[in-house]
């Protein structure tokens, strides 16, 4: 078997269940890529871009945060806070979080632990933005394939 078992699920749905050739993640330890027959791990996910890889397409996919577990047999599950497709992103209302966050850092800064909340909502918008505009060319063929809703 060289293919991975991939389950991406978050609280609301399942993202992604599909056979992927490939996974790269970003953890708290920098962006790994996982392949089939990947030693078994657990790591801590960080907002950025998930890209999961078959033999015939890419899934870009935003996660804001979350756990990735490498089990044997080439399986493996990521429970995020939350994940969207590239395609799902609006890049209006994530240009308006993004500056919303900025105007509450700017409001915040006398209270660390609130400064500390709106500077990782700052960091999760700006994830999503980047995601939605790195990808915002690309046509995507998925038709409901590979995208579950619960």
């Amino acid at each position: 078997m060289n293919t991975i078992n991939f389950q991406l699920v978050t609280p609301e749905r399942t993202v992604l269940k599909q056979e992927l050739v490939s996974l790269s993640c970003p953890t708290t330890l920098g962006q790994i890529t996982i392949l089939p027959h990947h030693i078994g791990l657990v790591a801590t996910l960080v907002p950025g871009e998930l890209h999961a890889k078959t033999e015939a397409e890419d899934f870009y996919i935003h996660v804001s945060g979350g756990f990735v577990e490498v089990k044997p047999g080439s399986e493996v599950v990521i429970l995020a806070d939350a994940a969207e497709h590239h395609f799902e992103i609006d890049i209006t209302r994530a240009t308006e979080a993004v500056e919303r966050a900025k105007k509450d850092m700017q409001e915040k800064h006398g209270n660390a632990e609130e400064y500390a909340k709106v500077s990782a909502a700052l960091e999760r918008s700006l994830s999503r933005l980047n995601v939605a505009r790195k990808h915002a060319h690309r046509k995507t063929s998925i038709t409901g394939s590979g995208v579950f809703t619960e």
